[in-house]
Parts: C-alpha cells; sequence; structure tokens
C-alpha cells in the first residue's frame, strides 16, 4: 500500500510542469535568437521558473520596441 503525504505531487503534475518549462524555454531561446545576442541566458532562465522569465522577456525585447516605435510616428 501506498502512504499518501500531504506534500507529494503526483506524477502527472510534474510532468505537466517538466513540459511547460521546456516549451517556455524553447520558445524563449528560438525568439530570442531574432532579437538578441543572449538567446542561451534566455533558454537557461526560461528553464528554471514560470512565468517570470516570459514576462520579462516580452516586456524589454517585445512590448518596449514597439511602444518606442509607436512614439516615434507620432512625433512625425
Amino acid at each position: 500500500m501506498h502512504k499518501h503525504y500531504p506534500d507529494s505531487v503526483p506524477i502527472g503534475v510534474l510532468v505537466l510542469v517538466g513540459c511547460i518549462l521546456l516549451f517556455q524555454s524553447l520558445w524563449l531561446f528560438r525568439n530570442a535568437r531574432r532579437h538578441t545576442k543572449y538567446y542561451w541566458f534566455w533558454g537557461v532562465i526560461g528553464l528554471i521558473h514560470f512565468p517570470t522569465p516570459l514576462i520579462v522577456y516580452w516586456f524589454i525585447y517585445i512590448y518596449l520596441p514597439r511602444r518606442k516605435g509607436r512614439n516615434k510616428d507620432r512625433l512625425h
């Protein structure tokens, strides 16, 4: 018989979390190759936790450049 401890995590949840982290890391790595020279950094950081690296990357390399481009168009 298996004893169930309150702090034990089912294997399905661990597999799901692993898949999410791997997918996030691969997406960050592939996308960062187009936007920055630190693509290895983003790939490794993406393996560590979710979703903070994705949010930070989006804000720095996608949101801010688009916003700067929009503001530049308004000045002309």
